[in-house]
């Protein structure tokens, strides 16, 4: 079976091949593309991969190609994980947002925002040259934001596509491990939407331990050290156990100001990590355990500073083991389902089809499935809590209209659906922050032929 990697540059993609060949005996892929249109770092990581293959005595063909049609002709599952205007792009999402007040994460708000404005044009290019070579392969999306993403191409295109993210799988694996239980004999009920998501039953043997770990809320933060940016009180008086992305809803005001603080964004220090170990790479070309060694090292600065300065926390140097096992663990899980045909309990981005009766039916939902090789169905959620319903759905009609801002190159409906969104909240801060990001990632938006005009109006 062939697997495709687009954005095969990326610096998580090693993390992914490692897991790759673990799974073998449950995936059997025998040959893996790596796809991406810098071809000089594809060439870098592409050598990594390719040692980390060989190293393990070759299980699968590796090849790479920045030849799209080529990389995804007769695949049989595709993953995409792309970062439109790369990482420049993702530093002026951040400055631009911080410059008017609000924050500008890469997923959430104005910087998700812009993020999704570049991307979804460019992941439905993609999407039309996939349907051409490759209209059964199962396509796997990783690119953020991933729920905009997975909804444009669950509604302009044909193809089978599940939306990832692996910050619930994450959260699961931290849940079990507090509760000293297999992650396979923990059941979460996870709901809501791509990084505005909440927990509200956990399930052990049929028992909810939900009163038990939010009793025991210091504990459980010491295992999960992501919760830590929730207080005692806040978890309390939700009973809800909320994504980490969460903290920048609740937390608005000094988020921004935490950011604000920062001698770097955390784009700008994710840039700076790259640059290095892309440049530490080249410099030990052919030295595949202390490239190796390099890679892991860098890996896990980038995981233990995640959102400190975002929080005003310290760095976690506990971090790291978990998130590369959310996200290698959940990629090939989701390989094994469908290819085994063996039922299996994750979280994804899949069309909601009355799950939550609040939203539409065609929303893209973020909740806990089950998956088999007939693809996922969600699993009932019950009730909403009333205190957080609202939020879902305003976030909601935010996708929409951005969604339909980026595919029609309409600023007002841009402008709209910043103002509602409650990171932004404000007409006036909206349209001049769309009026900015215009601007700057021009080359970028071509489907806005009248760049910032309408946005000064």
């Amino acid at each position: 079976m062939k697997l495709t990697l687009i954005g095969g540059a990326g610096v998580r993609v090693p993390l992914m091949v490692e897991g790759l060949i673990r799974w073998q005996d449950e995936t059997y892929i025998d040959q893996l593309v790596l796809y991406d249109s810098n071809a000089e770092k594809l060439s870098i990581i592409g050598e990594l991969v390719k040692h980390i293959v060989s190293n393990e005595k070759n299980p699968f063909q590796v090849k790479l190609t920045t030849d799209l049609r080529e990389a995804v002709q007769g695949a049989d599952f595709i993953y995409t994980a792309i970062r439109s205007g790369g990482e420049e792009g993702r530093v002026i999402d951040e400055r631009v947002a911080l410059k008017h007040g609000v924050i500008g994460q890469e997923t959430t708000g104005a910087g998700g925002f812009s993020m999704a404005l570049r991307t979804i044009p460019a992941m439905l290019e993609i999407a039309e040259v996939i349907e051409d070579e490759a209209p059964g392969a199962w396509v796997i999306n990783f690119t953020n934001p991933s729920g905009l993403i997975t909804e444009a191409l669950q509604m302009y295109t044909k193809l089978k596509v599940i939306g990832i993210c692996d910050a619930p799988s994450s959260m699961k694996i931290g849940i079990a491990q507090y509760l000293n239980q297999k992650e396979e004999d923990v059941y979460i009920n996870y709901f809501g939407l791509n990084h505005l998501g909440w927990v509200n039953k956990v399930l052990v043997n049929g028992t909810n331990q939900m009163e038990f770990i939010i009793n025991n809320y210091e504990d459980f933060i010491e295992v999960y050290p992501h919760m830590k940016c929730f207080s005692n009180q806040l978890i309390s008086s939700l009973n809800l156990l909320p994504n980490e992305y969460l903290f920048y809803y609740y937390y608005q005001n000094q988020a921004v100001l935490n950011m604000s603080d920062s001698t770097n964004t955390r784009g700008e220090q994710i840039a700076e990590l790259n640059r290095a170990l892309l440049e530490q790479l080249i410099e030990n070309k052919g030295d595949i355990k202390k490239s190796l060694c390099i890679y892991k090292q860098v890996m896990n600065e980038r995981n233990s500073t995640y959102m400190t300065a975002e929080t005003g926390g310290k760095e976690n140097k506990t971090l790291g083991d978990m998130e590369s096992e959310g996200y290698e663990g959940l990629a090939m899980s989701i390989l094994s389902s469908i290819v085994n045909n063996k039922k299996k309990e994750l979280i994804l981005n899949v069309m909601n089809n009355g799950v939550i009766p609040e939203l539409k039916a065609e929303d893209i939902i973020e909740v806990t499935c089950l998956l088999d090789n007939n693809g996922p169905k969600p699993l009932a959620v019950g009730e909403v809590p009333s205190s957080v319903k609202g939020l879902l759905v305003t976030i909601k009609q935010y996708e929409r209209l951005t969604i339909e801002a980026a595919i029609e190159g309409n600023v007002e409906k841009a402008i709209i659906a910043l103002t509602i969104h409650p990171l932004v909240n404000s007409y006036t801060i909206a349209r001049n922050v769309v009026n900015d990001y215009l601007i700057q990632h021009k080359e970028y938006l071509p489907q806005f032929d009248d760049l910032g005009e309408k946005a000064n109006v």
